[in-house]
Order: structure tokens, then sequence, then C-alpha cells
């Protein structure tokens, strides 16, 4: 008897958590094959002329595993991290001057933060799958739950990040657990959804990452298949790009520049990534800049901006 019910919920576990992936980002995971390809195109791509910059802030705060950064029309940074008792937004000038904070206790897995393009800031909780705008002053606007928790207030089981159509639809990666692009009118009511678990055209293995293009497509990176997948608004595919390994970040460049963050499954995590830029019409890697991105944003002025998971503030420079 004992052994039936230990075979029972067993049975229970398995078809409570098929079909879902939540591997948090700092977790080996073991390379499925793909490491290969992708380490041969880090290998390949011509190394970009950028200056890394870790930024200083003025005062000093406690910052821990920053997962996002965003810039604002101005030039002023917005961070996002996860150390505890403390806000969890930091808002700083070019030279580190600290603005203002904001946002303690709201989060409970900070992942990505983002600016619309009125300047207004907006987060993902990837624990409890919340979705905060906020004014750029730090007013709390609006709040999305975005829901279907398949494992509530697991680590990393829920939604992963948003981005921003032009006619104020947004649109979020609830990549962790589920599969799937959920679209929000601008008062934040549900519209539609799309993507189901796997490694077909429109499906999903872990979506982490959503841009949508200068033409209005929208382009997720689907971190465990090691792909970029490209939709219509309406969740139409289009299109992939594979490159192996893991895809964990995507973001267009106001002048319509590619960039992904990559990095081989089977390697220690972040000691191995790189960013590459891409041609976004062809997918052809232009070159790399050697660093870990779990999340990328980059400046008007070409600055990009990478999630580190530690505490310090990482940026890229051109030059």
């Amino acid at each position: 008897m004992k052994k039936i019910l230990i075979i029972l919920a067993l049975l229970t576990l398995t078809a409570c958590t098929q079909d879902t992936t939540s591997v948090a980002d700092d977790v080996v995971v073991g390379d499925d094959g793909s490491d290969n390809k992708l380490r041969g195109i880090f290998q390949t791509a011509t190394e970009l002329a950028y200056d890394r910059v870790e930024l200083e802030l003025d005062p000093a705060l406690t910052l821990a595993s920053i997962s996002s950064i965003a810039a604002d029309q101005s030039g002023h940074f917005y961070i996002i991290h996860r150390a505890e008792d403390v806000d969890s937004i930091v808002v700083a000038d070019n030279a580190g001057s600290v603005l203002r904070t904001f946002g303690q206790g709201l989060f409970t897995r900070a992942h990505t933060i983002r600016l619309d393009k009125t300047g207004n800031v907006w987060t993902v909780d990837s624990t409890s799958s919340m979705v905060y705008k906020f004014s750029p002053e730090g007013e709390l606007l609006l709040e999305i739950s975005v829901g279907n928790l398949r494992m509530p207030m697991e680590t990393s089981c829920a939604a992963s990040d948003i981005a921003f159509a032009d006619n104020g639809h947004v649109f979020v990666s609830d990549g962790y657990c589920n599969a799937r692009i959920v679209e929000y009118d601008a008062q934040g009511q549900k519209l539609k959804e799309w993507g189901s678990p796997g490694n077909g055209p429109g499906q999903f293995n872990l979506p982490h990452a959503i841009s949508i293009s200068p033409d209005g497509n929208v382009y997720v990176a689907d971190r465990e298949n090691g792909r970029i997948q490209w939709f219509t608004q309406d969740g139409d595919y289009l299109g992939e790009w594979h490159f192996g390994g893991r895809i964990l970040s995507i973001t267009f460049s106001p002048s319509g520049n590619l960039y992904i963050g990559a990095e081989p499954k089977g390697a220690t995590p972040m000691q191995e990534g790189n960013i590459l830029q891409l041609d976004p019409q062809s997918g052809e890697v232009l070159g790399k800049i050697p660093g870990f991105a779990h999340a990328l944003g980059i400046s008007e002025s070409g600055i990009i901006l990478a999630g580190s998971l530690t505490e310090k503030i990482t940026l890229y420079y051109p030059n």
C-alpha cells in the first residue's frame, strides 16, 4: 500500500509539472547538444567596439542580483535588483548620482524593468507574476496580475518580460512554467494569449524575453530552445533563428539595431555569456560583446544595459 501511494504521488507531481520550465537563471541545466553551435558562433564573431563600465552609485546603496536596467530619454538609469528590505528600484544619472528609489515590499523576485514611450516604468515579477506600472517618480499607477500560477510562489515560475506596441498595448512573456505570450490593453485588460509548450513553430520552452521591432513584430527569446522566434502582434508565426545554448535576452535599439544575450547551457552560469548584435533582417551575427546579460536594454545614445545578476551595474559604452 505504501509503495502504491508513493507511485501515485510521483504521478501527481509529474502531471502538475509536465510541459513546464522552472529553471532559475543561475542554474546549470546541462548541454542538450547545442552548446557547440553557440560556442562556435562566439568564437568566430568579431568583437564590437564597446567599453565595459561598472557604474558606482553616490551615495552607495545595498544592491544584490541586478536583474535588469532601463534608461529614459534623459539618460537616467532605472535599476531593478533583489536585495531585501530596501527599495527594489534605483534611479541614477550617468555619473552614478542617486536621484530616487522606490518599490520596497512589492516584489518577490524582481525580474525585468522597462520604460514605455512616455517614460512610465513597468516591472515584472517572476514569482508572483505581477506587472507594475509606475510614473517616472515612482507613483504606482497600475497593477496587472498575469495569473495562471501553476506552482504558486515557487521561485521563477511566472512571467518574465514586457514589451510595448505603438497602440499602447503591452505584451508579457509568461515564460517560467507557462509557455505563452499575453496581450493587454493600456488599462491592463487582457485581450488574448498565444503559445504552447514545445519546440515547434510558435511553441516555447521558457520565453524569457520579448521585444517589439520598429516594424511592429514581436520577437521572443525562446530561452531553453536556444532560438529567437518572431510573430505578428496577433501571434502569427513568421520565422526563427536557432543559435543553440540559452538565449536569455533581446532588445531593439531606438535606431532598429538588434541585440541578444546568450550563454551555453552546460557552462557555469554567467561565465561564458556574450551579447550578440544581429542583422534584424537575416539574423546574421554582426559581432559580439563579451559579457553576461540576463536582460538587455539600450539607451538613446546607444549604451547597452545588461542585467548582471550581481551587485554590479554593468553598462557597455560604444567607442
